[in-house]
């Protein structure tokens, strides 16, 4: 084709896209929107999954080049750190939700997509048969890329959040492959490398949020997978190094909002690597593919434009920066959440390790822990001490552990002539170091204790319900993912009357949840359990009262007199 068809066809292509995105954007009302792209979106993630796998197996014979020349031995090392990485996320790390009900929601909009093909948050389902049936339902405001991966786990081993723990579980270990990749490729040292595994392997935080249900795990390999991609590519200079970047480009931006960053990281690969890729035609007609992929999360961002995300002023402001930098300044500092000694090899690494030789690719890996930390600066839950926001901070590890390994390896070559097995001592080093932190890896911590408590008081709950039930709730997502019917317990002070309907509907009776959300001081939130509790005879199945807080569950009997007090 000659090359002014080309460009023509490129433009049309971006024209089309753009068109597209207008069309669907404009002529539809935000709740119809949302509807619309319950459905394409989810088919758009399974097309960019399916694309994402046909591109790894056909850059798997390069992927495999970067492993080339290295000893057996090392690859033997890499395998029993990303082994040891798996056990100790798994086993030491406690098997928790973190940060409460989102992982819930997660699980839940993944079980719709592998049941239903459709990416929505049910607020009311029943299980018939096995089979979940979806009434009503929310569209989440977070993109669905984690959730339909969650869906892929579900498809294959069934409806368990136990799977979704172990998902993150084996992402851990294969972001373990990953930076040694990434760190090989760029600084051509085994050493340094095998290092930054191991101190990623080692720092606390992510040992916690590797065995939860949470998004951030997710990101963090796909952000790596797409940085690693991107240096396969300036290798390689292959059309098909080139798709393999654009897709999985393509699949991390449907993580977090703050992955559309990597995008400024990936062009600055290339602008410092080799600036003529620029000039390559194939860079733009992969860019119209990478367009259309992403236009599911394109209109999802505008379908939910205007949700607060929490924030009762500015979401994002220069005010919050002065407090959110000097708070999470001193987290990498404090030595009790991430290790000292990991901070100062980083810094050694940064500014000892070969300067002359790796200006451009310590420039790389700095901007990608500059982009990954700095955004959550302006952001008004971007300090690490703001909840459980301390997650936001494992999206920066990757780079900080190629500058630790880099570090090591700076010291061990300073003082090889001097310390006889300094390189065995490094190790050493930083696996006694490690041992300081067991206490704090181990725990649940005080963070979030109402709701985790709530959490385990409603699985327990759940396998006290019988067949042909439900139950009114907060969180219906807990009890729709073991297989039990649910709907919100704000249906009723929505739509009174309707537990008599059901309690004519389901033999199995209907429940009522007291939980988190029944003990808050928010009104419109207690006034939820305490309509159905006023209006209804209950009878207690089972009770737990811990510090101020009471979780139970409780069978409705039937309408009560006006005179007449809840037995709970």
């Amino acid at each position: 084709m000659p090359k002014f068809l080309q460009c023509i066809f490129v433009i049309i292509s971006y024209l089309l896209i753009t068109l597209f995105i207008f069309i669907i954007a404009s002529n539809m009302q935000i709740n119809k929107l949302q509807i619309f792209l319950s459905v394409y979106y989810a088919y758009l993630l399974e097309l960019t999954f399916c694309l994402l796998v046909i591109a790894f197996v056909f850059n798997f014979k390069y992927i495999k080049e970067i492993f080339k020349g290295i000893g057996n031995k090392y690859l033997l090392l890499l395998m029993l750190i990303s082994i040891i990485g798996v056990f100790i996320t798994s086993f030491i790390a406690p098997r928790i939700h973190r940060i409460y009900f989102d992982e819930d929601i997660y699980n839940n909009i993944g079980q719709c997509i592998a049941d239903h093909k459709r990416a929505v948050m049910c607020n009311e389902g029943y299980y018939e048969s096995n089979e979940l049936t979806v009434i009503g339902v929310d569209y989440n405001k977070q993109p669905q890329g984690y959730p339909y991966l969650i869906s892929i786990v579900f498809r294959a081993f069934g409806t368990n959040d136990l799977f979704v723990f172990i998902l993150n579980n084996v992402i851990f270990g294969l972001t373990v492959i990953v930076i040694f990749s990434i760190s090989f490729l760029l600084f051509k040292n085994i050493f340094a490398s095998l290092l930054a595994c191991l101190s990623y392997i080692f720092i606390p935080v992510n040992l916690h949020w590797f065995n939860t249900c949470a998004v951030e795990p997710s990101t963090a390999f796909f952000v790596s997978v797409t940085i690693l991609a991107s240096l396969i590519f300036v290798r390689n200079k292959k059309p098909v190094n080139l798709f393999f970047l654009t897709i999985a480009l393509a699949f991390t931006l449907n993580f977090r909002l703050e992955c559309f960053l990597i995008v400024i990281i990936v062009g600055l690969v290339f602008l410092l690597e080799d600036f003529e890729i620029f000039k390559r035609k194939d860079l733009y007609i992969f860019g119209a593919l990478l367009f259309l992929l992403s236009t599911g999360v394109i209109l999802h961002l505008y379908a939910v434009r205007e949700q607060n995300w929490g924030a009762s002023g500015a979401k994002f402001s220069l005010d919050y920066f002065p407090y959110n930098f000097r708070t999470n300044a001193m987290f990498y500092l404090n030595n009790r959440e991430f290790p000292l000694l990991f901070s100062l090899f980083g810094i050694v690494g940064l500014f000892f390790y070969q300067n002359k030789d790796y200006v451009k690719e310590k420039i790389t890996m700095l901007s990608w822990f500059l982009a990954f930390c700095g955004i959550f600066l302006f952001f008004y839950a971007g300090s690490y001490r703001f909840g459980q926001d301390v997650r936001f901070s494992i999206l920066s590890y990757v780079p900080i552990s190629v500058f630790v390994g880099l570090g090591g390896s700076f010291i061990g070559s300073l003082l090889e002539n001097k310390v006889k097995s300094i390189r065995l001592i490094l190790i050493l080093l930083i696996v006694f170091n490690f041992t300081w932190f067991l206490p704090f890896i181990s725990a649940e911590g005080e963070e979030a204790w109402a709701s985790r408590k709530g959490h385990r008081y409603a699985e327990e709950f759940a396998e006290l319900l019988p067949e042909d039930s439900i139950i009114f709730t907060h969180n219906p997502n807990i009890f729709l993912l073991r297989k039990k019917s649910a709907i919100q317990s704000s249906s009723e002070t929505y739509n009174p009357g309707i537990i008599e309907r059901y309690l004519e509907r389901f033999r199995g009776s209907v429940y009522v949840h007291f939980n988190y959300w029944s003990n808050v001081t928010d009104p419109a939130q207690r006034g939820f359990t305490e309509n159905i509790l006023n209006r209804y005879d209950c009878k207690m199945v089972k009770e737990y009262h811990y510090r101020n807080y009471k979780y139970g569950l409780y069978k409705v009997i039937g309408r009560k007199d006006i005179n007449k007090s809840c037995s709970h």
